[in-house]
């Protein structure tokens, strides 16, 4: 269930557009990371063994970036609402559940009849 607030905005003041830049700058830096993601290589060169074969290293560094972008862009609110109003539920491929929990429809404080098994067609 959403719980639509009615939010005043002043656009005029400073403070909004910190906001705004701050939210807009985690969007961007998520972007930015599904770049270096989809670039990066799998596995690093970790040296030698006593063999003299190469130790790969998994590449979790760009994992581990895009995570903590998305996790950025969930913790405010400002980036959020962007994204909804975008329409934006992806970024890079990786799903940002708070814009998608901000997307589902409103059932009037029921679940959603078609995930819920108790609604059907042999229900009222």
């Amino acid at each position: 269930m959403n719980n639509h607030k009615h939010i005043s905005i002043d656009g005029g003041s400073a403070a909004y557009w910190r906001e705004r830049k701050h939210a807009f700058g985690l969007i961007r830096e998520a972007e930015l990371a599904a770049e270096e993601l989809a670039e990066a290589p799998m596995y690093l060169h970790g040296g030698y063994d006593e063999d003299g074969d190469v130790i790969p290293i998994e590449n979790l560094g760009p994992h581990d970036d895009m995570e903590d972008a998305i996790r950025a862009i969930e913790a405010d609110a400002t980036a959020v609402s962007i994204l909804i109003a975008q329409g934006r539920t992806h970024i890079g491929g990786h799903e940002i559940a708070a814009v998608i929990r901000g997307l589902e429809p409103d059932w009037g404080g029921i679940e959603d009849p078609v995930s819920n098994p108790l609604w059907g067609p042999d229900t009222d």
